[in-house]
């Protein structure tokens, strides 16, 4: 007699049928099917139809099968998922290969550089590691999801950028955000930290690039840094992970630090005066349009999270008032212009260093209003470019 220790407990690629493994240890114990019947009480008929693999073989015939057989019953049933979970991948195959068009809809390219897929190709292996990406049973499933999720934002929010891209880049945003560790954020401490996080304007992009992160996990944000996106228009994206984690992403889309600054402090506004359960994209349009990429020419409103009319505009200019009083001080802001109706470079570097932000933020500000053209003081802004995303976490 076969040992009913694990005689058939392996996994196989293609794992046999059930009642394959039942014929041959019938042969082997040199039982009859008929002989099985008797043992078991199940009809010659039953018997034959789990051999052909007509009948399934349930738990309760497992138990039968192991007294007449002495192969453990824990052993047929797990033959019996394995040959079921392998007939429902078949299936499963069979459906997503009429989905394969699908993924044309995202941007391949880039998701080939951050290692989601091997290649461009519109392969059915690359459907379904951009399902995993997203973590999604189906293109279905998705399309649903994100429909509703969708409904969270201003309809112009979308309409104007392509959404497939948008999902990939917030998508890149939250598993990135998910793997930093943070502090339980406390109000209180963002509060206390945003005059140190401020003073980081000063510094070089890679310093700040290195320290900002950290000094955010340490106040429960988790702060990423992503490539900007062709076709998403967005500078940065705000959402709650937890109670006590907030992510927070951002885009070197204007290739600016006074940008960037500007969208950090934007996004810490939401953070502070908006509720937890609100997501907000954010799109940057008071820099030059000239510094961003030249592919990237739709407009696209500022956006956030609401039911009510009008609330989500009400909270993104609450958050650029935030960013703005925050970095400069109105009060002194004020002065400045009532001393300088058209200041000069040096003008805004002093002014600047008294208030302690970098240069480019005052002249980022005097260009948004206006009080200078977009040509003017280039020098004193720094480019931003993140790294590229070459594999994720």
């Amino acid at each position: 007699m076969t040992s009913p220790a694990n005689s058939y407990s392996y996994h196989p690629e293609t794992p046999p049928r059930p009642g394959e493994i039942l014929k041959e240890e019938l042969d082997a114990q040199q039982v009859s099917q008929a002989d099985l019947a008797r043992r078991t009480g199940l009809s010659t008929k039953h018997i034959n139809q789990m051999i052909q693999g007509v009948a399934a073989l349930t738990p309760d015939t497992a138990v039968l099968l192991e007294r007449a057989t002495g192969v453990a019953a824990e052993t047929w049933n797990q033959l019996e998922a394995a040959w079921q979970t392998h007939q429902s991948a078949l299936e499963d195959q069979r459906k997503l290969a009429d989905k394969v068009g699908w993924i044309s809809k995202f941007p391949l390219p880039f998701l080939k550089r951050v290692n989601v897929i091997e290649d461009t190709e519109p392969t059915l292996e690359n459907l379904k590691k951009i399902l995993a990406f997203f973590g999604v049973a189906t293109p279905d499933v998705a399309e649903q999801a994100w429909r509703e999720y969708r409904a969270a934002f201003r309809r112009s929010a979308l309409v104007e950028g392509d959404g497939y891209s948008i999902a990939t880049w917030l998508r890149l945003c939250e598993i990135r955000a998910r793997g930093i560790k943070c502090a339980p954020y406390q109000r209180e401490r963002l509060v206390a930290a945003l005059p140190e996080l401020r003073s980081l304007t000063l510094r070089t992009p890679d310093a700040w690039q290195e320290q900002l992160p950290s000094r955010c996990a340490e106040l429960g944000i988790a702060l990423v840094f992503i490539p900007s996106l062709k076709n998403t228009h967005l500078s940065g994206v705000t959402r709650w992970l937890a109670p006590d984690k907030v992510m927070i992403g951002l885009s070197d889309r204007f290739k600016t630090d006074d940008t960037f600054w500007f969208s950090f402090f934007h996004e810490l506004g939401h953070v502070l005066l908006h509720g937890k359960r609100l997501t907000f994209l954010d799109h940057r349009d008071g820099s030059d349009p000239a510094d961003e990429d030249s592919d990237d020419e739709s407009p696209m409103l500022l956006h956030g999270d609401s039911k009510v009319p009008g609330a989500s505009t009400q909270a993104e200019n609450e958050a650029d008032r935030f960013a703005q009083t925050t970095l400069i001080p109105e009060v002194k802001l004020q002065n400045f212009l009532d001393s300088f109706s058209t200041p000069t470079e040096q003008q805004i570097v002093t002014f600047a260093r008294d208030v302690g932000v970098a240069p480019s933020i005052v002249l980022g500000r005097l260009q948004h209003e206006k009080r200078v053209p977009w040509s003017f003081g280039r020098r004193l802004k720094t480019s931003i470019r993140f790294e590229d995303v070459k594999q994720l976490p």
